[in-house]
């Protein structure tokens, strides 16, 4: 009996690691993780608590977007397998009524081996391919119109548009290096830095950074100092 899976792999170039996952029909989400080129560690899988939860293969699918969402956010950009729903021939291990200890599902790694090889060489957006998924095991389906869409990306400078690609060729932005106190910024880090001494910033720092210089500059937009004259900026109406 096939089994009907829907998953992805992505890679870190920066760590040179690749994760692949997988959630089967049964609500068995598989992890595999591991060096570029290597056969890859499988994680204990993760399965639905059946007398507990109704509705497992839905509270899995959210589990996997979550997974997508934070390895993008942690570096894992690139799309190694875009996400996809499959039909393989391997089957999957029966579930028993309550799957923990001796009865948990062991590590089924045919399933990675078998979606790797049959895995399609398109791109495509996780929600279309857990779309696809419900359909093909039947679950019920919103409208594709109430699924959430990102938004458009606001317009940026000119400036900061050249910045962009320089980033995206994976190249990389520096501060004046007249001065012993700077910056230096890649694909994959923001770094501060005081002569050969400096950190990287994390994502919420850089996030912090952006709005205190985007406050700055609505202060001084012509680039002007401030003036130690000036009341504080609690004071300012």
């Amino acid at each position: 009996m096939a089994t009907t899976v829907v998953g992805f792999r992505l890679g870190s170039d920066k760590r040179s690691r690749q994760v692949t996952l997988l959630l089967t029909a049964a609500g068995v989400l598989h992890r595999g993780y591991g060096l570029y080129g290597t056969t890859p560690q499988l994680s204990k899988p993760a399965v639905p608590v059946a007398d507990v939860d109704p509705h497992p293969v839905p509270r899995q699918a959210a589990r996997l977007r979550e997974v997508h969402a934070q390895l993008i956010k942690d570096g894992y950009t690139r799309v190694l397998i875009a996400p996809a729903c499959i039909q393989l021939e391997e089957d999957e291990h029966p579930l028993h009524p309550q799957p923990y200890g001796e009865n948990a599902p062991p590590r089924h790694p045919e399933l990675l081996d078998e979606f790797v090889g049959r895995a399609p060489a398109v791109s495509g957006q996780l929600e279309d391919a857990i779309r696809i998924f419900y359909t093909t095991i039947g679950l019920p389906v919103r409208p594709a119109h109430s699924i959430p869409r990102a938004r458009a990306a606001t317009p940026i400078s000119p400036r900061a548009e050249a910045a962009l690609h320089t980033l995206a060729r994976n190249q990389t932005l520096t501060s004046p290096r007249a001065r012993a106190v700077g910056w230096r910024i890649t694909h994959d880090a923001v770094r501060l830095h005081v002569g050969s001494a400096g950190d990287n910033l994390s994502h919420a720092e850089v996030l912090d950074l952006q709005a205190a210089l985007t406050a700055w500059l609505r202060l001084h937009p012509r680039g002007q100092l401030a003036d130690p004259r000036r009341p504080p900026v609690d004071r300012l109406v």
